[in-house]
């Protein structure tokens, strides 16, 4: 992400996390903007951009087992002696001090170190591990802000149907008490409609706390501060075409990063297992030692001397230890390619569910269209019957009802579709992709 995109996006988290006043209540944020905003404030992306940075520190650590190795120390001390002697016949103290003190270096440098160049390796694999994790993480995150956006564009569409049907209800109940004040129809008729219209006003109160609940998720996706008013608008629809599952499945397997990244831990595991291999190779070091010396009072002194060594080490056995660790370790990479295996046997399910979805979804919204609108004309045809005393009240209600459901269901399934479109790019590794390519050189 460029410098002039990052302060972009944190002007933008500023101007929503403020205080609505006046003509700014309610701020419009369209999906893209929604987009913006969680790339540059989502916590889950920061830490995984911290990850990558540790990660990119092990090739370097990996160095430091050649690098010197330079080591000082310094000492000091004081002494005194007295001895008592006679001396014809008279009684001698003599007293001798002295004060010594060193100062020296050490200076070691490894000139052969096998374990160097596979420790090398899997710190270069675990930044690559961490950078693909890290664009895994991007894109779930905005697949996330994608599903939290819909929810409310659902949520609000479901409160609007619901705020539809207790208007109809009580239409209804007008219409029944009407009558039994006329004697047409009796006090059933009103009591049935009342509780109808009971319904409606309790199932329009749950909609519309579940739509605050799903605004707050959203706004907490996005690090809005509590209580931050805003309005959503429906995004344009995503192309509908449905591509063969066989490419699909392809495209998942080569894009899909959390595959990459266990393709990576076989690897790493492979490097691990060359650094206990390595452990049984020699190990050549050289040192330097330089120490001063001062030895001060009734014998002072002072002296300097150094020496330079050359060392081979041959670790012949270690207790069995390391014959351990390279059973383990060859374990580990039979594992993990296992785990691979089972990694590619998620992505092919997630796949096909949501390949599935998406053909499932397209039927569903064309039987849902023609339900909605036969649905509409039963009710309006057995009202009309009703008010001519050719319907009992149980008809209507049945088929408000059945509008009511007919309508709730083209709206879940129509935001449903949209996410699910969107959801055949995320299984497949591509969601986002112009963003997540970007965010990588943040």
């Amino acid at each position: 992400m460029t410098i002039l995109g990052l302060v972009a996006g944190l002007l933008m988290v500023a101007a929503f996390s403020r205080p609505a006043r006046g003509a700014e209540a309610g701020r419009m944020i369209t999906l893209e903007q929604a987009y913006d905003v969680a790339l540059v404030s989502d916590q889950a992306i920061r830490i995984a951009f911290y990850e990558v940075r540790k990660a990119d520190l092990l090739p370097w650590s990996a160095l430091t087992r050649i690098g010197p190795r330079l080591d000082g120390r310094a000492s000091y001390g004081r002494s005194e002696r007295a001895t008592d002697f006679a001396s014809g016949g008279v009684e001698r103290t003599t007293h001798a001090r002295s004060g010594s003190g060193a100062i020296g270096i050490t200076l070691e440098q490894p000139l052969i170190d096998l374990t160097v160049f596979p420790a090398y390796r899997f710190g270069k694999l675990s930044a690559a591990a961490a950078q693909w994790q890290r664009q895994f993480t991007i894109r779930e995150t905005l697949f996330g802000v994608t599903t939290a956006y819909y929810d409310v564009l659902k949520q609000e569409r479901l409160v609007e149907v619901n705020r539809e049907t207790l208007r109809l209800a009580g239409q209804q109940l007008e219409f029944a008490q009407k009558r039994a004040n006329v004697g047409e129809v009796t006090r059933a008729d009103v009591l049935r409609a009342q509780v109808a219209v009971e319904t409606a006003r309790r199932t329009l109160v749950e909609s519309e706390n579940l739509l605050e609940f799903n605004r707050n998720t959203l706004g907490n996706i996005l690090n809005l501060a509590p209580n931050t008013p805003f309005r959503v608008i429906e995004p344009p629809d995503y192309p509908t075409t449905l591509p063969p599952f066989d490419e699909l499945l392809a495209r998942a397997c080569a894009h899909r990063e959390d595959l990459r990244v266990k393709e990576i831990a076989i690897e790493q595991d492979i490097a691990l297992r060359n650094q206990v291999i390595a452990e049984y190779a020699p190990r050549v070091t050289a040192q330097f030692d330089s120490e001063r010396a001062r030895t001060s009072g009734t014998a002072a002194q002072s002296g300097h001397d150094w020496q330079a060594t050359v060392a081979v080490s041959v670790p012949f056995f270690t207790g069995g230890q390391r014959e351990i660790d390279l059973r383990t370790a060859n374990e580990q990479i039979a594992q993990t390619r296992l785990a691979r295996e089972q990694a590619a046997k998620s992505v092919e399910s997630e796949v096909k569910r949501a390949w599935l979805n998406v053909r499932s979804l397209q039927q569903t919204l064309k039987a849902l269209h023609a339900q909605v609108v036969a649905a509409e004309q039963g009710y309006h045809d057995l009202e009309t019957q009703y008010r001519e005393g050719t319907a009992t009240s149980v008809d209507v209600l049945g088929a408000l009802n059945d509008l009511n459901t007919a309508r709730k269901d083209l709206a879940v399934e129509t935001y449903g579709y949209q996410v699910a479109l969107r959801n055949l790019e995320q299984v497949a590794g591509v969601f986002q992709q112009a963003r997540v390519q970007r965010s990588k050189i943040k």
